[in-house]
């Protein structure tokens, strides 16, 4: 029902889907682990939550700069050419990737008025550019099907 969503994974690729991939962890051990990430994670976001500073939002509404809205359109009609790519490849479960998560942030961010909600997703987008600078450092670009590779 969603082939078109991972289609074009290559799954020969070790470590990128595939039976050797699904059955790497046994269920025991996954729940274990979800488990103990739990364990570990909860404490932490209830100290976050507890020691969240307001966020202040100003008033009065600034000109809205030119060089914001060709930044907006321009990130808007290349995200959309990527989107296009991954359906088209049937790669779309790539878009998950931080860099892919990132740069829709980053669009909502250009586009939304200030406001408290902005300032938080703001906040949480700060804590996902680390993955869009270790994708961008660190490819991993086997795993990909593109039907138009160029003949030598």
């Amino acid at each position: 029902m969603l082939d078109w969503a991972y289609t074009g994974v290559n799954i020969t690729v070790g470590g990128n889907g595939g039976p050797e991939c699904t059955a790497y962890l046994s269920m025991t051990k996954r729940i274990l682990e979800t488990i103990f990430v739990i364990c570990l994670t909860a404490p932490l976001l209830k100290w976050g939550l507890r020691n969240l500073s307001p966020i202040m939002v100003v008033q009065e509404r600034p000109v809205d700069p030119f060089g914001k809205r060709l930044l907006l359109v321009l990130m808007t009609l290349i995200f959309g050419i990527e989107i296009g790519f991954k359906f088209s490849s049937k790669t779309v479960i790539f878009l998950l990737n931080p860099c892919h998560v990132t740069t829709a942030l980053q669009i909502y961010l250009l586009a939304a008025p200030p406001s408290k909600q902005v300032g938080a997703v703001f906040r949480f987008h700060l804590n996902c550019m680390n993955g869009a600078v270790l994708a961008l450092g660190f490819p991993e670009l086997d795993a990909l099907n593109v039907s138009s590779k160029w003949k030598t």
